[in-house]
C-alpha cells in the first residue's frame, strides 16, 4: 500500500495573460549537484528513484486527469499546462551546461477558476501543494 506524500512548491511563474502559474514540483539535486532533502525528509538519490519519479509525472500527465484542486477541497479548478524534466539526459539533448539547472521537475497549471486565480494574484496562495501516492523505502544510513 502506498504512502500519501504532500509537497509544497513555491509559485515561481505567473503568466497574467494566460492565467498560468507554476514552480519546481520536485528538486532532487540543486544546480551544484547536491542532493536536496525535501520538507518530508525524503530524498531522490539514485537513478532508479529518479526514474520512478519521472515515470510518475508522465503517468499523471498522460492519464487524462491532469487537474488541480484548491487546498484539496475544491476540485477541477486548474489544469496541467506544462511540465519539464530537468536532468542530465535532457541537458545534454538541449545543450544546457551541467551546473546550470537543478535536477528537478517543473510544472505549470492554468487557473480555470476566477476565485483561484484571484488568490494566486493577490498572494493568498504562494505555493502549490502536490499530493501523490508512492511507496516509501527506508534506507539505512
Amino acid at each position: 500500500m502506498g504512502t500519501d506524500t504532500h509537497i509544497q512548491v513555491p509559485i515561481t511563474k505567473i503568466d497574467d495573460e494566460r492565467r498560468i502559474f507554476g514552480g519546481w514540483a520536485y528538486v532532487a539535486k540543486n544546480a551544484a549537484g547536491e542532493i536536496v532533502v525535501d520538507h518530508s525528509g525524503d530524498v531522490v538519490d539514485t537513478p532508479e528513484a529518479w526514474a520512478s519519479l519521472v515515470d510518475a509525472f508522465y503517468e499523471y500527465a498522460l492519464d487524462g486527469a491532469r487537474t488541480g484542486d484548491e487546498m484539496h477541497q475544491e476540485f477541477g479548478v486548474s489544469k496541467l499546462a506544462e511540465f519539464f524534466v530537468s536532468d542530465p539526459d535532457r541537458w545534454e539533448q538541449l545543450g544546457i551546461p551541467a551546473g546550470t539547472m537543478p535536477q528537478a521537475i517543473f510544472v505549470s497549471y492554468h487557473a480555470e477558476s476566477d476565485a483561484l486565480w484571484g488568490k494566486i494574484k493577490d498572494g493568498t496562495y504562494r505555493s502549490l501543494s502536490i499530493v501523490g501516492d508512492g511507496n516509501r523505502e527506508v534506507i539505512d544510513a
